[in-house]
């Protein structure tokens, strides 16, 4: 049986084939945060991925089951799908999505990946408090994506502290694995970002072992940065970064493409 998604916030695909990029979406989120991102890649010529992350875009409840081994595992199978129907593929994540993103760049060979407000760590006070709470109240549930609250993503309004608790021990994993982080790195985070703090930005540029690496702070925008207004600010620097990755191994851009496919 298909799942029941989010209206709105459905998984998406754009062609196939010759460069490929999958995209990831947030923790509380869904691939909307990152569909605008997908349709401007495509328009550059690549095919595009947008998968849900384990327990997201369906219906809240269905995070309190859902464990840092299921996020795991979930992006390795959309890493394995796309990776069949396309020649290379690239990682572009916003937020636990960029660090599931990194995941995949330790363990397997990536032409290059981008990462957009992404967390290795939480606020000292958060981080702090997380396992307290967990210990105590792990049902306790705390307002999470405030975009959605305002209706401008489609996402989960609320999580539990469990749920919470589960994403820090994927961040803990992934913080503890960018040594083996060696594919072409592009670090993109917003210094207004009261979510993510930008020393986790440091972090993984510091940390990482890539070879090419670059870093760009941007004094603008906010925490979500891959919907507009703040999308604007980043877009170039992300097609850019990947065209700059197909011409150094000498790979052949994608053609134009004037829209999307459904």
């Amino acid at each position: 049986m298909s799942k029941q998604y989010l209206p709105g916030g459905e998984p998406f695909e754009f062609g196939s084939g010759g460069a490929g990029v999958l995209v990831l979406h947030g923790f509380t989120g869904s691939p909307f945060e990152v569909r605008a991102l997908g349709e401007a890649l495509h328009r550059e010529g690549f095919s595009v991925f947008g998968p849900a992350l384990a327990g997201h875009a369906t219906d809240e409840s269905h995070l309190e089951s859902t464990t840092a081994d299921d996020y795991f595992a979930e992006i390795e199978r959309a890493y394995a799908d796309a990776r069949k129907r396309c020649e290379r593929l690239y990682a572009v994540g916003l937020s636990m999505g960029g660090t599931l993103a990194l995941h995949l760049a330790a363990v397997h060979h990536l032409p290059g990946v981008v990462t957009v407000s992404t967390p290795v760590f939480l606020y000292p006070m958060v981080a702090a408090s997380v396992p307290v709470l967990h210990q105590w109240m792990p049902g306790l549930r705390t307002p999470a994506n405030f975009a959605a609250w305002q209706g401008n993503v489609v996402g989960y309004k609320s999580a539990s502290i469990a749920s919470v608790n589960e994403i820090v021990r994927v961040f803990d994993r992934v913080r503890t694995g960018l040594h083996r982080v060696r594919s072409p790195l592009l670090v993109l985070h917003s210094t207004r970002d009261l979510t993510v703090p930008v020393a986790s930005a440091h972090e993984i540029h510091e940390k990482a072992a890539s070879e090419v690496k670059r870093m760009e702070l941007i004094d603008a925008g906010s925490h979500l940065m891959t919907v507009e207004p703040n999308l604007s600010l980043i877009r170039s620097q992300i097609v850019d970064f990947l065209k700059e990755r197909e011409r150094s191994a000498g790979r052949p851009e994608g053609r134009k493409r004037r829209s999307p496919e459904p």
